[in-house]
């Protein structure tokens, strides 16, 4: 009997408190006037609760419920991949038959950073919407129960897991009655919460990183963005606390990613994430969140935007017809760099022995520009082909295999050796050689044009920059297009030369000046050899230099051989010829100590990282970044007579100003991505970020610095 009274006790207050909502509702001519919420639990740091957006339900109706977390500020709870650590918010609900409830409607995450530790959740008070649908059998005058429990690990400095029960009764009429509080805050919510979108994304995995290709919708085709973020759903896809890159074109985004242990065997699923981001409107930035998902298959043609003109915060991206200019101007200019002076006097030699033959020094300008484009052709193939199978690479990309330096170290000095007389070919191959020269020197000139582009790599000249960053995230016909146009404008110069005869007509008659001429002219390749040892010991350490140079021993040990009569001479020659070519494939890249930072400088130096540049921002400090490498002329050019100076180190210093390096001598991923970030693909590049600026818009410097120049930049107010 006590049982039985309890339950009509409790059947009679259920139907009380309906009759209660029903009158209060219709006192009001329909509209809410109260709002429908569960009991609000204190959980120790966090208070939970759960609410509806609706007061009084219909059959079948659909509406929402949530879970609400209110935290102190600076603690925050985590999203269901957690980041670095953590533990996910998570939710059950039961409602006894009556109606399905579906999923969690997530709220957009933010990154949340404790030390080097990078979270995703949420702060403040956020909302975790639930959809919830009615039976078409429920009876009017019942109560829907939604009843469950929350869980959440609750952190600032240190964490706490908490949780709490909660049940909501929500009444079952004939008409359905708006709650007058949660409705609008549950449906602002569902509005923000990142929604799926059907756009069209890749992945790939390129250099040891993750890569991700988003073409943007038309609507976002000309509005401002920034701080693109990707929150993978896998906690395995990527290691949070590695920085994220973000390329951003006219047309879509390019993510990098630092894999997590979920790809260690490559790449074979869809990746589906957050693509998070601000885009301007009206003049204000808000943050906006889209659910992709990207497909294992190639980059795609998202347009990346030419990084800024050097001073400016921003700048417009550049056409394809721009690109083409760029890159043709570009290549003119390559021929006044330093790093092809080498060749250069190879090729006035050559001119010289020919002047007063017109049909011969056109010949050998055409054979030479054919040498040129032959080889841009070959390395623009090798690019393409190397970025197809996942390499992040760009402008320069051979000179980071050390054998290749290797190789152009003993070409160098076999060709000194050669100007200077040291050996001349005999027998038959000077037959040979004789026959080649009767034919005007044709494949001396070729070979010329092709040795003059792979040792212009190290340059990169003005103009260069941004139409090779453009070509490098284009389709293939496109980065065809525009490295053709490099080629012919570094073809031009000496091709036009061999069409102005008054010019040619002034150069002497051939004579014993030649022989004296060639052999000054060894000496730029004996500097260019030194050069090359010098980046090999950077580049391989001391084990790679001391193959080298014995290498290069070796080689003059052949020469010797080849001048000695008898078989044995020969045969010794011939073994020691073998071992000369195959020493250079045996030099491998090793860690090299970054020679470039001047631990004893009296402003701050240090190796560059995007961690390093965001806390150095944070702290309010001036950061000037350098990337560079051993092998790149023009970077080494910029240090000797700009950055080394007297007066931009003590502008450095007075200015507090922090030197970064980013060093790519041997390949890095890391660093060949934020190159692309700022529409490069080679080095050098420059970057300032003043005290209290834009952290995502640094200003782009010019490629050849002056004291001038970089004493005022860092000394304005």
């Amino acid at each position: 009997m006590p049982q039985e009274n309890a339950k009509k006790m409790e059947i009679m207050q259920r139907f009380l408190q309906l009759c209660l909502i029903w009158l209060l509702a219709m006192a009001l001519g329909g509209h809410a006037a109260i709002a429908l919420e569960g009991e609000r639990f204190d959980t120790g740091t966090a208070h939970g609760q759960i609410v509806s957006s609706h007061d009084v339900i219909t059959p079948g109706q659909s509406f929402h419920i949530a879970v609400s977390v209110d935290m102190p500020p600076d603690w925050h709870i985590y999203w269901h991949n957690p980041g670095d650590s953590g533990e996910p918010f998570a939710a059950s609900f039961d409602a006894q038959g009556k109606a399905s409830i579906g999923e969690i409607i997530w709220p957009l995450p933010k990154t949340v950073a404790t030390g080097p530790i990078i979270n995703y959740g949420f702060e403040g008070a956020p909302l975790f919407p639930v959809p919830v649908k009615v039976s078409e059998n429920a009876k009017l005058g019942e109560v829907l129960t939604v009843s469950g429990s929350a869980s959440y690990l609750v952190c600032n400095t240190l964490c706490i897991p908490e949780y709490f029960d909660f049940s909501l009764d929500v009444p079952i009429g004939q008409t359905a009655i708006t709650d007058n509080r949660w409705s609008g805050n549950i449906a602002r919510a569902i509005k923000t919460a990142p929604k799926p979108e059907p756009l069209k994304a890749s992945a790939r995995m390129e250099g040891g990183l993750l890569t991700i290709d988003v073409l943007t919708p038309r609507v976002l085709r000309n509005t401002k963005i920034r701080k693109v973020y990707f929150f993978p759903e896998d906690p395995s896809i990527n290691l949070p606390s590695a920085p994220q890159t973000a390329a951003i074109g006219t047309d879509g985004l390019r993510l990098t990613l630092t894999p997590g242990y979920g790809l260690e065997a490559g790449l074979k699923e869809p990746v589906t994430g957050v693509l998070s981001y601000e885009s301007q409107i009206s003049g204000r930035w808000k943050t906006s969140g889209r659910i992709i998902t990207a497909a294992p298959g190639p980059a795609l043609a998202i347009g990346v935007a030419d990084a800024p003109r050097a001073g400016a915060k921003s700048g417009a991206p550049m056409t394809l017809m721009a690109a083409l200019i760029s890159a043709f101007i570009g290549g003119l200019i390559l021929n006044l760099m330093p790093c092809v002076f080498p060749v250069i006097s190879i090729k006035a030699l050559g001119f010289a022995r020919h002047a007063h033959d017109k049909s011969a020094i056109r010949r050998q300008g055409w054979l030479y520009s054919a040498g040129v484009l032959a080889t841009f052709m070959a390395l623009t193939i090798a690019l393409l082909a190397l970025k197809a199978g996942g390499a992040q690479i760009g402008w320069g990309f051979q000179l980071q295999s050390p054998w290749l330096i290797a190789v152009l170290a003993l070409m160098f000095f076999a060709i000194g050796l050669n100007l200077i007389g040291a050996f001349e070919l005999g027998g038959r191959l000077s037959n040979v050689g004789n026959d080649l020269a009767a034919k005007g020197g044709n494949c001396g000139a070729f070979f010329t044009g092709a040795l003059a582009v792979i040792v212009a790599t190290p340059c990169t000249a003005p103009f260069m920059a941004g139409a090779i960053g453009f070509a490098l995230s284009a389709s293939a016909a496109v980065t065809i297009m525009i490295f053709t146009g490099l080629a012919i404008g570094f073809a031009l110069p000496f091709l036009a030369l061999s069409y102005a005869p008054k010019l040619l007509a002034k150069l002497p008659k051939p004579g014993p000046w030649m022989e004296r001429c060639k052999e000054i002219f060894a000496f730029p390749m004996f500097a260019a050899t030194a050069w090359l040892i010098w980046v090999i010991s950077l580049q391989a350490g001391q084990a790679g230099l001391v193959k080298l140079l014995a290498a290069l021993i070796g080689l003059g040990f052949v020469i010797w051989l080849l001048k000695r009569k008898g078989v044995f001479a020969k045969i010794l020659a011939a073994l020691f010829a073998v071992a000369v070519i195959a020493a250079p494939f045996t030099i491998k890249s090793a860690p090299q100590a970054l020679a470039q930072i001047e631990t004893d400088a009296a402003y701050e130096t240090g190796k560059w990282s995007a961690a390093r540049v965001t806390q150095l921002h944070a702290e309010g400090r001036p950061i000037f970044v350098d990337f560079t490498a051993a092998w790149c002329v023009t970077c080494k050019v910029n240090e000797i007579g700009a950055l080394r100076s007297k007066r931009v180190e003590a502008a450095l210093e007075d200015s507090h100003t922090v030197m970064l390096i980013a060093d790519w001598t041997n390949r890095d991923a890391v660093i060949a991505a934020e190159l692309a970030k700022h529409g490069r693909s080679g080095v050098p590049l420059y970057l300032y970020y003043p005290a209290g600026g834009n952290i995502d818009a640094p200003q782009i410097l010019p490629q050849i610095l002056t004291e001038k120049y970089l004493v005022e930049l860092l000394t304005a107010p």
